[in-house]
């Protein structure tokens, strides 16, 4: 069965990315900021993960927290990169896409502004997902799917995996700062949301899924409870009306 392991780029939670480990085969989900390689597959050895068995890298959305070593990491792993159609500006050009991080608090500005000048090495996405598609990756060894979660960026993904587990990185946050830190059960906005109305509907498909136990790039990990806390807080309607079938198409 497949599992789940946190990488930090940041310690106490601060940046993640994931392994989704398989019985052979493995898929990275994130890359971090730019020049984490070495963070990266320092973690994976102490996890007795060979890089070379590193077949797939998902992208979950074009912030450069978590696409930054992406074009490294591919040519290391010698692995494809699945992503986003949406985003692909960002991945081409190396620049996250200012427009779309439209801060949840005013003192979010500054680090806007902060990090709109950092650049990664440019990269081609090897599989584009297109609006209101679903990605299976049983094919690659692991029991679950990427699916389409904008709000965050217009295209933000999410991985849900049948054993309950998912990936939802930037769609929430808990704890203090960017997330993470302290508090790490304290449920919270992250610094930027590109579309409420948007990630209001992404959350009703990754809770209609009825996962248990949810993955987030700043803070976490957070339970169902936690996630339907923050989906009443932020952005209303309960989710236990939510009736909405997530397919993989």
């Amino acid at each position: 069965m497949s599992k789940i392991i946190p990488i930090s780029i940041w310690p106490g939670g601060l940046i993640n990315c994931f392994l989704i480990k398989g019985t052979q085969k493995h898929i990275l989900v994130d890359t971090g900021i730019p020049n984490s390689e070495g963070r990266i597959l320092r973690q994976l050895k102490r996890h007795n993960i060979d890089a070379g068995n590193i077949d797939l890298i998902v992208v979950t959305h074009g912030h450069i927290d978590h696409f930054g070593s992406a074009a490294k990491l591919k040519d290391i792993f010698g692995a494809s990169i699945l992503a986003h159609k949406a985003d692909e500006e960002a991945y081409q050009s190396g620049y996250a896409d200012i427009s779309t991080m439209k801060v949840n608090k005013p003192q979010w500005k500054l680090f806007r502004a902060l990090v709109k000048d950092q650049r990664a090495k440019r990269f081609e996405p090897d599989i584009l997902m297109e609006e209101g598609t679903g990605y299976d990756l049983t094919p690659w060894g692991t029991n679950g799917k990427v699916i389409h979660t904008p709000g965050h960026t217009p295209g933000s993904l999410s991985v849900i995996l049948d054993n309950g587990e998912a990936i939802i990185v930037d769609m929430m946050a808990s704890g203090i700062l960017l997330g993470g830190v302290m508090f790490r059960s304290r449920i919270k906005h992250p610094p930027f949301h590109d579309d409420l109305i948007e990630l209001k509907s992404s959350f009703e498909k990754v809770l209609a899924a009825k996962g248990e136990l949810y993955y987030l790039g700043h803070g976490g990990p957070v339970n169902r409870k936690q996630v339907m806390d923050y989906y009443n807080k932020y952005l209303g309607t309960s989710p236990d009306k939510i009736s909405i079938n997530v397919k993989n198409k």
